[in-house]
């Protein structure tokens, strides 16, 4: 059976496509910035078989996710629904000293290279 990792599965798109997957019979590993998040996905789709847990907004998050993901067992897909800076309405930098762009502005310049 095929297991797919989804990033940012604990709502809207994420979730949904994890509820088609489980639902065509394939394993699903969930993924949620918090545990809280991580409750809230369990009940909405207790179908999933694992859920890893942490923020993917800073590299020692992202190692924490690989970590507890390389744990679970092979995956044969990762589905990468994560955005970041689409809440911010300024620049902002990140602990690694990575900038978060704006929403707006990271469409914008997606748009440019057109």
């Amino acid at each position: 059976m095929a297991c797919v990792l989804i990033a940012g599965s604990t709502d809207d798109l994420g979730l949904t496509a994890a509820r088609l997957l489980v639902d065509g019979g394939r394993e699903v590993t969930l993924h949620a910035r918090s545990d809280v998040r991580a409750d809230d996905a369990r009940a909405a789709l207790p179908g999933a078989a694992h859920v890893v847990v942490g923020g993917l907004s800073c590299i020692a998050g992202m190692r924490q996710v690989a970590d507890q993901a390389n744990a679970v067992g092979r995956h044969d897909a990762v589905i990468h629904n994560v955005s970041v800076g689409q809440r911010e309405s300024h620049r902002i930098e990140t602990a690694d000293g990575l900038i978060h762009a704006p929403r707006s502005t990271c469409s914008r310049s997606a748009c440019s290279l057109r």
